[in-house]
């Protein structure tokens, strides 16, 4: 399975870290097309920068292109006035209006942490600077940067054609066995030869099929050309920083996956890393949370920030899936176990099959906020209700969580008056013996035991009720051989089924909600 392959080189990606000679670890913008104050962290070897249109993913991208001084690049390659450059014509008009800018990188390298600015004042001249550090200079490393577009301008269709018509061939490349193999891992066929013809600062691929067929780039796919060029020009290439804007254009959802392992594969095998950006969920699926960069603007102050990585829910709604299910979110595993246990009474009774509720979990209650806002954006608040903890009641997160939303999504809340543990760890003290030894495998007595053993144990704990509970929770269920999370849905279960418990009015709302939801 492909979802295994790329878990294992996540891991290993993460140990290869630490040994690169250099490692692109932020950058902070400030003025630069209006951003104010934004800290991008890399914390993977391969990034991903996601956002909706106009959020700043091709600025950040940009940005990363001028911390390094590239060997054998011009001195006005990979520099801000290059990548960031302003119109000021000599007559009157229309002009960019220049700002004090400031872009601050942070970097991991043999020699320890470092730090450089490049600041633009408002005359237009840009300068770097090391914070003070003596002899300080900007670190060298190769660098490639570029969009996966197709030839489409006439004028570089024009250039490249009269390549055809010069007296002199153009010079022939072939591509070598590496390059070829990088894109036949995710092409369809089989090829003979590549070729790279030159002439100048022109350039075209020619391709050679194993069944005959010959044909330049203008007669290929617009995913065909597109990986070609980039094994062309990143195959070979070690110890770099490869920057990719919109690294899914023209390519199926299975190749950007491909896509996706092998450019991770490239990335161990060659000391690369890599930040690429997309609108597609697929490449966000394909690197580990920890490389998820996700920049939105707040609708308040207009000014990109930096969400935290979403969970599915969130996330699925923001890049394009399918949407046909119930979206829970609550705050952590334990909610969640207890979510799972009211769902097993709750559906079989309304015969919906379980894939048409889907849980989100891992983002705490202060999130939720800035999640019902994104929700009601992009057209899902309808379709998902907030669960917040017992303990929430009177926090007022329920009101914010409404402003946001516009009253568009329900809030639940989860039994009792503190964490769901407390509550869980309640039941389990007024248990039968018939539930005790079906539903746990112990007996009443054993599971007392147990239970008044840690009691004493954290009677003396210095710590908030929820954290000591959570804790004390985590070790009755490793003393029960079980997960807590399932230790949570058992119980919930239970109770769920018992007319009279103090669930049933969560019970209610869910069922009355699910039936809202499928009408």
């Amino acid at each position: 399975m492909i979802e295994r392959r790329l878990e294992l080189l996540w891991d290993q990606l993460q140990g290869k870290k630490p040994h690169l000679p250099h490692f692109l670890s932020g950058v902070h913008l400030d003025g630069i097309r209006g951003f104010r104050n934004l800290r991008v962290t890399f914390d993977d070897l391969v990034s991903v920068i996601a956002g909706g249109n106009a959020t700043g993913k091709s600025t950040v991208l940009f940005a990363a292109a001028c911390a390094y001084r590239v060997p054998g690049a011009g001195v006005r390659d990979y520099v801000p006035s290059a990548l960031f450059p302003d119109y000021r014509p000599k007559h009157e008009g229309c002009s960019d209006t220049r700002a004090e800018v400031t872009m601050d990188f942070y970097y991991q390298t043999s020699d320890g942490p470092l730090e450089m600015r490049w600041r633009r004042a408002k005359q237009g001249k840009w300068s770097r600077s090391f914070f003070r550090r003596a002899n300080a200079k900007q670190p060298e490393r190769q660098m490639y940067l570029r969009t996966l577009s197709n030839i489409s301008n006439p004028a570089e269709v024009r250039g490249v054609l009269s390549m055809s018509r010069l007296s002199t061939p153009p010079e022939s490349i072939p591509l070598t066995a590496s390059q070829i193999e990088f894109a036949q891992q995710m092409l369809p066929f089989r090829y003979a030869e590549v070729l790279k013809l030159s002439s100048g600062s022109k350039n075209l691929l020619f391709a050679t099929q194993e069944g005959g067929a010959k044909y330049s780039e203008l007669h290929m796919a617009a995913g065909e050309r597109a990986l070609l060029r980039l094994a062309q020009e990143i195959a070979q290439i070690e110890d770099a920083l490869v920057l990719i804007d919109e690294v899914e254009a023209g390519l199926h959802p299975w190749v950007q996956q491909l896509l996706m392992l092998q450019l991770q594969q490239l990335a161990l095998r060659n000391g690369l890393q890599i930040i690429v950006t997309t609108h597609s969920p697929v490449i966000l699926d394909s690197v580990p949370r920890r490389g998820r960069i996700f920049l939105d603007r707040d609708e308040t102050s207009g000014q990109v920030i930096v969400r935290e990585p979403y969970r599915d829910i969130i996330q699925n709604a923001l890049y394009g899936r399918a949407m046909e299910a119930l979206n829970l979110l609550c705050e952590d595993e334990a909610a969640e176990g207890i979510i799972e246990g009211v769902l097993d009474v709750i559906i079989p009774k309304n015969r919906i099959k379980r894939e048409s509720v889907r849980i989100g979990r891992d983002t705490g209650a202060q999130s939720f906020p800035m999640h019902a806002e994104t929700l009601r954006k992009f057209g899902q608040a309808r379709k998902t209700a907030f669960i917040l903890d017992g303990d929430q009641r009177d926090s007022g997160i329920e009101d914010k969580i409404q402003n946001a939303a516009r009253r568009t999504v329900p809030v639940l809340f989860l039994p009792g008056t503190g964490a769901p543990e407390e509550w869980v760890w309640g039941k389990l003290q007024h248990i039968s013996e018939e539930e005790v030894s079906s539903q746990l495998g112990i007996h009443k007595g054993e599971l007392a035991e147990i239970m008044n053993r840690l009691d004493a144990i954290y009677a003396a704990a210095v710590d908030k009720p929820a954290a000591i509970a959570k804790s004390k929770f985590r070790s009755l269920s490793d003393s029960l051989r079980r997960e807590a999370p399932d230790v949570c849905r058992v119980i919930a279960r239970l109770e769920a089924a018992r007319r009279a418990s103090d669930i049933q009015p969560l019970v209610e709302q869910l069922s009355n909600h699910l039936a809202q939801w499928r009408e």
